[in-house]
């Protein structure tokens, strides 16, 4: 009865419980039950251990497995081993301890192919190696699962994980094995690169179309790397095979013009170590009869651009369009593709919205309806009453107080005159700096919009600052202008205190 199924999927006490992640309980189970209890499957065939594995459970993992070590042989959903389920979904951990506990001589070649790409799928780099140096042909395999590809394809398109071969890379190879937490910045990388290079000497062991059958099948995965950006895929391969530098995509395009067309300053970069083969790369010529300047004059994808404002992406464009400018044939710059265009002539046609985005400034005018871009925000109506009564009260406040400089201090003045001005002056010019502060707050919010929706914010909580300061230094003056100004008309009074009464 404890092992019965209890619910529609037939999930049994134990499946229930380690999708509880419940390890007291689970326990008792495992104690409790025989290794066949912990056999049963449910509807999807998953055994409470391939619950687990998904799951990243590993200390239930462990009991079920010291119970019964023939789990790590069932298959469970989608056909999976346990180790399969944890690879697949990326627990480290679990799929470390299921890999210790996996008979991998048992499983047929096609079972451990697929493993191994789920593997290197999920960025498993570590054990991939240690796949790949008891199983070295698999180097050469393709997925089937994945329309093909091989080991090379799925590397190419990982451009952050591969660590360069410099010095600092090889130190932090074996630091990082005393710091774990660094497990992603360090070792990863340099696993990923390992496994890169002991792939790639297995690739170099096969014979030249064979090789070429591989990195062309069913992408080119140069071309993948290129658009990828992974630079240090494409130094190992191209530094290993030079023959791999005159290779041309469907396009016929070359990884160097596939770099510039992306926007991968870094792969581009390398051109200028291949020595003279560079005089003859920048002369191909696609099917569009684009040459490399085409290319860095066409819009990229707005992923590629880099630059987060508008004038700073022109820049960096106008920087790539010089600089391929410099490098193609002379000609290049007055050769017209298949549309009949210039590379000048593409380039200002592409970027023709993003130079008008540049050159726009916040607040300016609509062309056609010639009303400001913000005439219907509230902060823009903000901003220019801030602005018109700034002004005002700005001009007030300096004549005021400059006529305090110019007066002939006659002593006539003293009594109400010069308190007057000075009074005045001073609220005049607070009005002026708070209504000036207004307007740089209403300028901060029309310009961030809705980008970094925090900044405005900061920004307009330091710009209060000044006010503040006005009144903490002044207002005791102020206050003492206005008592006297005020108070002193009605200083000398007729008292209410009378000292002759007369009495009827």
């Amino acid at each position: 009865m404890l092992y019965s199924r209890l619910t529609k999927s037939w999930d049994t006490v134990i499946h229930i419980a380690v999708h509880s992640k419940c390890l007291s309980f689970v326990k008792e189970l495992v104690e409790y039950g025989t290794v066949e209890d912990l056999a049963i499957e449910n509807i999807n065939k998953d055994t409470g251990l391939s619950i687990a594995a998904v799951s990243g459970m590993v200390e239930i993992a462990k009991l079920m497995i010291e119970k019964n070590n023939k789990l790590t042989m069932k298959r469970g959903s989608r056909d999976l081993i346990p180790f399969g389920m944890a690879a697949e979904v990326g627990h480290k951990e679990m799929a470390e301890y299921l890999y210790s506990k996996t008979e991998f001589d048992c499983l047929d070649h096609c079972e451990r192919i697929r493993l191994f790409f789920l593997t290197l799928s999920s960025n498993l780099y570590g054990l991939a190696l240690d796949m790949l140096s008891k199983y070295p042909t698999m180097a050469c395999e393709r997925d089937d699962n994945n329309n093909g590809k091989t080991a090379l394809h799925v590397l190419a398109q990982k451009a952050t994980h591969i660590a360069n071969g410099s010095p600092l890379k090889i130190v932090a190879r074996y630091t990082s094995l005393y710091f774990k937490g660094f497990y992603k910045q360090t070792s990863m990388p340099i696993l990923a690169r390992d496994l890169l290079e002991r792939i790639w000497e297995q690739v170099l062991q096969q014979s030249d179309e064979e090789i070429s059958d591989l990195i062309s099948r069913p992408s080119g995965v140069l071309f993948d790397a290129a658009m990828s950006g992974n630079v240090e895929f494409l130094a190992l391969l191209l530094f290993e095979y030079p023959d791999l530098l005159w290779e041309v995509n469907e396009k016929g395009q070359s990884v160097f013009h596939v770099a510039v067309l992306h926007r991968h300053v870094h792969v581009f970069n390398l051109i200028y170590n291949i020595g003279a083969i560079k005089d003859y790369i920048v002369g191909n010529i696609d099917v569009d009869k684009n040459n490399m300047l085409h290319l860095a004059a066409m819009l990229p994808h707005v992923e590629r651009l880099g630059a987060p404002r508008a004038n700073l992406q022109m820049q960096r464009e106008l920087l790539w369009f010089k600089e391929v400018e410099e490098i193609v044939r002379p000609f290049h710059m007055y050769m017209k593709n298949s549309e009949g265009m210039t590379p000048i002539d593409v380039f200002n046609k592409d970027h023709k919205d993003l130079l008008k985005t540049a050159l726009t400034v916040p607040g300016a005018s609509n062309k056609i309806s010639n009303t400001p871009f913000f005439h219907k925000e509230q902060w823009f109506m903000i901003f220019i009453l801030s602005n018109a009564v700034a002004l005002f009260t700005s001009a007030a406040s300096i004549v005021l107080l400059l006529s305090i400089l110019t007066s002939s201090y006659a002593q006539s003045e003293f009594v109400y005159s010069l308190h007057a001005r000075l009074m005045f002056g001073l609220t005049t010019l607070f009005i002026s700096i708070t209504t000036m502060v207004s307007a740089f707050i209403a300028a901060i919010f029309l310009i961030f919009d809705y980008k970094l929706e925090w900044v405005p914010y900061v920004i307009a909580s330091l710009a209060c600052a000044p006010v503040i300061l006005f009144l903490v230094l002044h207002s005791n003056l102020w206050a003492d202008l206005i008592r006297s100004y005020y108070w002193s008309k009605f200083l000398f009074r007729p008292s209410k205190q009378r000292i002759f009464e007369l009495e009827f």
